[in-house]
């Protein structure tokens, strides 16, 4: 079975991850970013689905909250719902690239209808706070037998500076910074604007110190863990220099562990360039009412 390579060049959002056809090397070994690869199906990855786009050919991470919804991030819902696969495993490309037509059917599902989050703006790139960036897909059938949708946390107040949270995803996994020479470098002004290419400089022209990042990943599911360090009405940030999320983790879960059990209480959002320094999570408990409205009218 061929693998299919994951190949990310860099956005400011924790964005859905393009799949690349061609085989590239990886290049720094780190994971989700810094996290533990998810083999098989359990308690905790039984809620995790991976969120495929067939036409941009990327990959977003979902949760299960019910046997047929998934909760996921608002930017990544694509202008037609029906380019959306929902795919059931802990290794994306041993799905994309069955060639059983009964094991496709019964792990990969076509999205029938999705909504975003009555505050997401995706023309408004000033908001710092309060995106809103959470999504509701339904999907075709019903989840296979080995899922479960997970459960919420009940406790906002259970949030705080400090906790450790538990985060997973599909997303990349390796990273590679190359200082470049912006005088010397082709088409830097397109790579800027496609985010291929950062540099420190506030103004085109002055560009300041340059670099050429590369992110790929090989659509395995990895968690992390990560600390709260701030708290805002409707999203939670944390501490993801040790380890974090990154592009293609976008929409993914952030469980608090009580008790003895995970609960989903975030929706993986955004992060810096780099991710390696916060990660940003819209806070799902703040939008139970419409999870709960929106998934009764979805079709």
């Amino acid at each position: 079975m061929k693998k299919i390579s994951l190949l990310i060049l860099i956005a400011i959002l924790v964005s859905c991850k393009a799949i690349d056809n061609n085989r590239t090397p990886t290049i720094i070994t780190t994971s989700i970013i810094n996290g533990v690869e998810i083999k098989k199906i359990d308690s905790f990855s039984s809620s995790v689905v991976g969120v495929y786009d067939i036409k941009l050919n990327t990959i977003c991470t979902g949760t299960l909250i019910d046997l047929n919804i998934v909760l996921t991030a608002a930017h990544c819902i694509p202008n037609h719902v029906w380019d959306l696969k929902i795919i059931f495993s802990t290794n994306v490309d041993s799905i994309l690239n069955v060639k059983d037509p009964n094991i496709q059917l019964k792990y990969m599902k076509s999205a029938t209808d999705a909504k975003v989050g009555p505050t997401w703006d995706p023309k408004n790139e000033t908001v710092q706070f309060d995106t809103g960036d959470i999504a509701l897909i339904k999907f075709q059938g019903m989840a296979p037998s080995e899922y479960r949708p997970a459960s919420f946390l009940k406790n906002g107040d259970d949030l705080k500076i400090g906790s450790i949270v538990t985060i997973a995803g599909f997303g990349v996994n390796y990273v590679d910074m190359e200082e470049i020479n912006p005088k010397k470098y082709r088409n830097l002004e397109n790579d800027l604007d496609l985010g291929d290419v950062i540099c420190s400089g506030k103004n085109r022209g002055n560009y300041g110190t340059c670099y050429k990042i590369t992110k790929t990943g090989d659509g395995l599911l990895r968690t992390a863990n990560a600390p709260i360090s701030f708290i805002h009405e409707t999203e939670v940030r944390l501490n993801e220099k040790k380890a974090g999320t990154c592009n293609g983790d976008s929409g993914g879960p952030a469980f608090l562990f009580k008790d003895g059990a995970f609960y989903l209480f975030g929706v993986t959002s955004r992060g810096g360039e780099f991710c390696n320094e916060a990660g940003v999570y819209t806070n799902a408990l703040i939008y139970k009412s419409w999870i709960e409205a929106t998934s009764k009218v979805l079709q």
